[in-house]
């Protein structure tokens, strides 16, 4: 039997366990000759030294030539909450109510942008955002995510939206590659599922 043919993607935590782990019954389902390898690590990864061939970024829109990217979705900023942790409270909150409230910070830090406010604001901080959406799922406190990470949660009733406003920021999520004069069917079958599966432009 012949082996499957390999692709490794570099992905953030976030992405690797909120989108890309949920979606490997559909990949399989889709590609099944295909081995993904998922390379879960904040650090950009380099494609000829870590030997990638795609990667999810969180990137300003500005490549060098030899890299093809297309955008897969934006930075747009949502409050979420376990319902168990609002359920006496009115919604929606006012933002300014938040400051007040056990808030759950990451690594990008938006809270403070997203109040317009420089008081010093309390909480638990974690240095990534999978780990600030899990202590919001089990009721620890008030996440503020990207809705493509909370998406499921909020369809689901995990997790409900407690403000509503929105804030979309830069930089954005792109899909990365290097540019080649020799096509390769599989990275390219892997590259088209993750701009269906992935994307929301």
């Amino acid at each position: 039997m012949d082996q499957p043919d390999s692709v490794t993607i570099s992905v953030t935590p976030t992405i690797a366990a909120k989108l890309l782990i949920p979606l490997f019954g559909k990949l399989h389902t889709s590609l099944p000759d295909i081995k993904l390898h998922t390379l879960a690590t904040e650090a950009v990864s380099d494609f000829d030294r870590d030997q990638v061939d795609i990667a999810v970024r969180l990137t300003k829109k500005s490549f060098p030539e030899n890299l093809e990217a297309q955008l897969l979705f934006r930075q747009e900023l949502i409050v979420v909450a376990s319902p168990f942790l609002v359920q006496d409270l009115t919604l929606p909150l006012k933002p300014e109510q938040l400051i007040s409230m056990p808030l759950l910070h990451d690594a990008h830090d938006n809270w403070p942008k997203f109040l317009n406010t420089n008081v010093k604001l309390s909480g638990l901080v974690f240095s990534q955002t999978t780990l600030a959406l899990d202590a919001a799922l089990s009721g620890q406190g008030i996440a503020l995510a990207c809705r493509a990470f909370v998406d499921e949660e909020i369809k689901s009733g995990k997790l409900v939206q407690v403000v509503s406003e929105i804030m979309t920021i830069e930089p954005s999520y792109y899909l990365v590659r290097k540019k080649s004069s020799h096509s390769n069917t599989t990275v390219n079958k892997i590259w088209q599922w993750c701009i269906e599966y992935l994307g929301t432009n």
